[in-house]
């Protein structure tokens, strides 16, 4: 008889198969996915708070919903204890320790953009110290997670890649931005196992200069192909001058693919967000903000895509020298995707691609289960792998349920006063004396011939405990 403290956690559910839950929380929303034998059952992603919310970076609808979905599947109700493993994509605690170095290294002048950021961050800092278990508690009846693993995000990104595709080994690209430390990465996958090669370290990111060049085109996210299908340039030697300042100035790009931005044409402070001012003194002309693609934007628009182009081929050319293989697994926002159909397709470089098909949330929260299940608990990978394949072609498959965003989200609201008062004595108590007082990195050798961080290792059990 108990007559103090709370009643023992049931032992988890002897299921007929084996169910994992990833998780996400990033800028572009939070997400969920659930796992069964290895087979995306079902994902969903709720849209990020904005700017200055205060909402949590736990996704409960979603994970609610991934439950139920689970449970249907099974045939019982099954809670995150029947779970093999709850895996959380990225290490909260490193994200945040970079994100504190940015507000660092632009304070004073970043008050705006840490208090941008600053909610988010430490929300996502406090799921390192107990909150997510607690969040999956409120989720799940009281119950706790028998395990729960911290995927790199690099990682999450090559496992949502490798893991689906029909490839035995394959070389990966990971090209979807920052979350510890690395903001892209070259890796090699074999079986069940995933290789570590090379690195590109934050602010030096593909990501943000590709989307930065697509949004001075005029052209957003979701219109980003129309920058691949636009006429030929109007003029093409001033294209080519175009293109020259975009690898040369705007950033250095070397044969391999690594590059560094030039922080003189971006504003640190406010995220590496283009400085219009000093953009327009490098190309002469402002801007596009919409109507037609014309005369100088056309050659720009032009540049850009051979930019674009040329840094994701000598990307995939450095991937396939270093993998020496004939596949390639690509994980990569959308310009990015649809510049690999361009000078990388044409070279022939590989006999086989397959491109992560989920949204950037989903694709994070089902390859942090995909790397729980063949890393964190060993399991094997099917050994029917598919045929050769020509680019762009996939073998028959079937995708996770489509949802809309879940109906039980709430509304993000924007932060109380008392809330707001606080982040900001923060800033000017905690951040911006150290921030003043902290040296500046010395120059980059600009000489070096590679900008890569060497990173030769193969990802075990280890690497996925803990948040930090």
């Amino acid at each position: 008889m108990m007559l103090f403290g709370k009643k023992p956690q049931a032992a988890p559910k002897k299921t007929a198969a084996q169910y994992i839950l990833g998780i996400s929380s990033c800028a572009d929303g939070a997400a969920a996915a659930m796992l069964r034998d290895g087979k995306v059952l079902f994902s969903a992603f709720e849209p990020p708070p904005g700017p200055g919310c205060g909402a949590s970076a736990f996704p409960a609808a979603a994970v609610a919903t991934a439950l139920e979905k689970a449970s249907e599947a099974e045939g019982e109700i099954l809670g995150v204890k029947d779970m093999a493993a709850v895996a959380f994509c990225g290490k909260p605690q490193r994200e945040y320790d970079r994100l504190r170095g940015e507000w660092l290294q632009a304070a004073p002048a970043g008050y705006g953009r840490f208090m941008e950021t600053a909610p988010g961050a430490f929300n996502k800092r406090r799921l390192a110290g107990g909150l997510l278990a607690k969040e999956l508690s409120a989720a799940s009846w009281g119950e706790k997670p028998a395990r729960l693993l911290y995927p790199e995000h690099q990682l999450c990104c090559a496992a949502s890649a490798f893991y689906p595709s029909p490839f035995e080994d394959a070389a990966i690209l990971s090209l979807d931005g920052p979350g510890e430390e690395a903001c892209a990465s070259i890796s090699l996958g074999s079986g069940e196992k995933i290789k570590s090669l090379r690195e590109l370290i934050y602010p030096d990111s593909p990501q943000a200069l590709a989307g930065a060049l697509t949004a001075y085109a005029g052209f957003g996210t979701e219109s980003a192909w129309e920058l691949f299908t636009a006429p030929p340039p109007a003029d093409p030697a001033r294209s080519e001058k175009f293109l020259a300042a975009m690898t040369g100035e705007l950033a250095n790009l070397r044969e391999d693919g690594s590059l560094r931005l030039n922080k003189r044409y971006f504003r640190t402070a406010a995220g590496l967000k283009p400085d219009p001012a000093r953009w327009r003194e490098l190309f002469g002309i402002p801007a596009r903000a919409g109507g037609p693609l014309a005369g100088a934007h056309l050659d720009f628009a032009a540049a850009a895509r051979t930019a674009i182009e040329e840094i994701v081929f000598r990307l995939g050319a450095q991937a396939k020298r270093l993998a020496c293989s004939n596949n390639l697994c690509l994980c990569a926002s959308p310009e990015l995707k649809l510049a690999a159909e361009g000078k990388l397709k044409a070279a022939g470089l590989f006999s086989g691609t397959w491109s992560q098909p989920y949204s950037a949330p989903e694709g994070k929260a089902s390859g942090a289960a995909l790397a729980a299940r063949h890393i964190g608990l060993g399991m094997h990978r099917s050994t029917a792998y598919g045929a050769r394949l020509g680019w762009g072609e996939v073998p028959e498959q079937v995708l996770p349920e489509e949802t809309e965003t879940p109906v039980k989200v709430s509304q993000a609201k924007p932060l109380a006063a008392g809330a707001r008062l606080f982040y900001s004595a923060y800033f000017w108590v905690a951040v911006a004396p150290k921030g003043l007082n902290r040296p500046r990195p010395a120059s980059a050798q600009e000489a070096a011939t590679s900008f890569y961080a060497v990173r030769s290792s193969i990802y075990s059990a280890e690497d996925l405990n803990g948040p930090a």
